[in-house]
This record gives C-alpha cells, structure tokens and sequence, in this order.
C-alpha cells in the first residue's frame, strides 16, 4: 500500500508538471482553427499563438485576430505571445524579436495585410515595432463577411 501510495503520489506530480508548460504548440494548418474569428488556419505565411501562463494556447490565424483578441483579454497572464515570421513559414518567433509591415502585397486571412519578420531579414523600409502594431490594428473584419 506504502509503495503505491508513492507511486501515485509521483505520478500525480509528473502530470501536474507536464500540464502547467508554457511551451507553445505548432499549428496544425488545415485543421486547427483562429480562437478568435473560427477560420480554419490554412497559411503557413500568416499566424500566431498566445500561452497563457498556465499553460493554455490559443492559436491565430493572423495578427489582425491575436492583437484585437489580446486586447479583450488584457486580464490574462501570457507567459509566450507569438507570431510566423513571413521569412520563416510555419515557424513562431517571439513578438518582441520581430519587425512588422503592412502592405497590400502580403494579403493576410484577414485582409489587414500585416506581416512579420525577423529582423535580420527587414530591409530598409517602414517596420513596426510590437508596440506600434498593438497600437495600429484594430478589431479584424467580421468573420461571417467571409
């Protein structure tokens, strides 16, 4: 009994560990969907994710559904806010390590043609930084117009 008490109890520990990561998750494009506008997340180009500090992750199929959606939950600790770099497809980068532009060429899901790269890839040009995109995209475009 002793010994499966202690074999329990190390279990319940593991799991109690392993559920609290605030690791992000990739996004699984074609079937996972944007928490926020419930489009189906299909560009490898365009996306991001929010962990919250417990671990939970919301997925975004552009910046223009995460920032309005980190807006509305300005009450929730993130421990991670990410988003694909448009150099890096399928790959989430730290907000804070990127550069933004909008422009009509990057045509984003949502139609905000905001796109993110790394910095070592921005040329000359006007780059926002994550400060200045929070402050510039406002609520993305009602999804059933879609």
């Amino acid at each position: 009994m002793n010994r499966w008490y202690k074999y329990s109890l190390l279990q319940g520990c593991c799991l109690l560990v392993w559920s609290c990561s605030t690791s992000p998750e990739p996004i699984n494009f074609g079937k996972d969907h944007c928490v926020n506008c419930k489009m189906k997340i299909v560009d490898p180009r365009f996306g991001g994710e929010l962990v919250s500090s417990k671990g939970r992750v919301f997925k975004f199929d552009a910046i223009e559904c995460l920032v309005p959606y980190l807006q509305e939950h300005a009450t929730t600790d993130y421990a991670q806010v990410l988003a694909i770099a448009y150099d890096r497809p399928e790959t989430l980068v730290d907000v804070q390590e990127l550069v933004f532009e909008r422009d009509s060429a990057y045509r984003s899901p949502m139609g905000g043609n905001v796109a993110a790269f790394t910095q070592a890839a921005a040329k000359e040009g006007k780059w926002m930084d994550w400060e200045e995109v929070k402050q510039t995209i406002g609520s993305p475009p009602n999804s059933t117009n879609y």
